[in-house]
């Protein structure tokens, strides 16, 4: 078998035993918060409530480099383990993608990116986010080095869709306004998103001309599907569901 089909059906391997994870986890879990404090892989330290309420003050910066602006309620599962962790405040940092969490007792850590497989975030607008946890750029050779967090936007037989979400700080420069006056650095948010389709990861952007041309073979059947169902491929729910229109036509 080639080498790179060996690493595709690896990926899916991967990838696809996380699927659960987009379900309500068992009531049965093995990992418990008291458990998780015990762990000697954790790395104490990361922002408390304070910290994130004066972060733009002492930094000197607009926004943060985190998921939320705030710790939520999540739940992680461990590298290799079936179950969910019992609920605890998780705060991914987008920037340097470091899962700092937050247990009941007020113990704050980080979360080592190696050790973890994925986490589900309960965000502050009823919002349910599922990140992932992969390395790309060491299964494929493309893509940001080192373990990130992805969300799955579809998973099917033929298509797998992931959205990277990143980040970054924008840095301004001195501009005049009744004097030299500089304005704050400021966090951005900027997107990836790759389509495997069973053989190779492909780098596209969410809209209909980056997608055709990514695969010319159904350019017609994209063009045809986003119009027939209305797809505005700059919503990720969109961009999802046409993959999962591909996988049926």
């Amino acid at each position: 078998m080639p080498a790179k089909h060996t690493i595709a059906l690896c990926i899916l391997i991967l990838l696809g035993s996380s699927a659960l994870l987009a379900q309500e986890p068992a009531a049965a879990v093995n990992v418990t918060q008291q458990s998780i404090s015990k762990l000697t892989f954790l790395r104490p330290g990361g922002p408390s409530l304070g910290d994130l309420a004066n972060y733009g003050k002492v930094n000197r910066t607009e926004g943060t480099p985190f998921l939320h602006e705030e710790w939520a309620p999540g739940r992680i599962r461990f590298e290799g383990q079936p179950n969910y962790s019992e609920i605890l405040d998780v705060l991914p940092d987008l920037e340097s993608n470091i899962l700092n969490i937050q247990l009941s007792s007020g113990y704050i850590g980080e979360f080592p990116m190696d050790r973890l497989d994925a986490v589900t975030v309960y965000g502050p607008e009823q919002d349910t986010t599922v990140l992932e946890i992969q390395d790309l750029n060491e299964l494929f050779g493309v893509g940001d080095p080192g373990r990130r967090f992805y969300e799955v936007l579809h998973r099917g037989d033929r298509y797998l869709v992931l959205h990277q979400p990143i980040k970054y700080l924008r840095r301004e420069e001195y501009v005049e306004n009744l004097g030299m006056v500089r304005r704050p650095d400021k966090y951005m948010d900027r997107s990836q998103f790759w389509v495997f389709d069973g053989a190779s990861l492909i780098q596209v952007k969410n809209n209909m001309r980056s997608i055709s041309k990514a695969f010319p073979r159904k350019a017609a059947t994209i063009k045809r599907l986003v119009r027939t169902n209305d797809l505005d491929l700059g919503n990720d729910d969109d961009l999802g569901r046409l993959f999962s229109l591909l996988e049926e036509s």
